[in-house]
């Protein structure tokens, strides 16, 4: 099992937000990545590597879904994050 980033034929109806909580290792593993044909590091392929590492990841559920597009969203997603630990 792993992360596919926009996959042709998804396996799975599983899905993820864009919201991350990593190790400082996520640095030296993106370092080891190459572009996309578009020319995009792709975060999916970070959190591969770390799995195939040995780092465990889980998901964790905080309580709505928040757009971070603007300051205010990133301020309000804050709020929420800090309310859940």
């Amino acid at each position: 099992m792993g992360l596919v980033e926009k996959p042709t034929n998804p396996s799975s109806t599983l899905v993820t937000t864009g919201w991350y909580m990593l190790p400082e290792d996520v640095f030296h593993v993106c370092a080891l990545l190459r572009p996309s044909a578009e020319g995009e590091y792709q975060l999916s392929e970070a959190v591969g590597l770390l799995m195939r590492a040995g780092h465990e990841v889980a998901t964790v559920r905080v309580g709505e879904h928040v757009n971070v597009n603007r300051p205010e969203d990133v301020e309000r997603a804050s709020k929420l994050v800090r309310r859940e630990w």
